[in-house]
């Protein structure tokens, strides 16, 4: 059996310098330090021809809702496929897009921000909206 006092130690992260009378630290004071020694190392990928021509294609044919959900699928956001993919309900029981244009633009935001740290052709990606 494992005992309390064995598990926390004054050598726990957080507690290395620590002075009599000097307070605890936090989990927010030990997750900071356990971030500054952790580095992140992401490459940006590059979203495929076909993909931005289907896009293309949607936006051409005034499917503008649907290409953003497209663009949002190749990017993995569950969150916001989801979104517009209510948006795209909408629109079509109300039988006008004009009516989630402020709803969309909001959405628009997050979206174009995630392609931009995703997609090393955000540019390429943005000229076919």
């Amino acid at each position: 059996m494992v005992k309390l006092k064995n598990i926390i130690s004054e050598s726990a992260p957080g507690y290395e310098n620590r002075k009599f009378g000097d307070p605890l630290p936090t989990l927010a004071d030990v997750a900071k330090k356990y971030n500054e020694n952790k580095k992140t190392i992401s490459e940006k990928k590059e979203l495929g021809s076909a993909y931005i021509e289907s896009i293309r294609m949607l936006t051409d044919n005034n499917n503008h809702t649907r290409a953003r959900a497209e663009l949002a699928r190749q990017i993995g956001d569950k969150r916001v496929i989801k979104a517009y993919e209510g948006l795209m309900y909408v629109e079509d029981l109300l039988r006008q897009a004009n009516e989630t244009i402020k709803a969309r633009n909001k959405l628009d935001k997050i979206l174009f921000a995630r392609s931009k740290k995703v997609f090393s052709n955000h540019d390429i990606i943005m000229s076919v909206f």
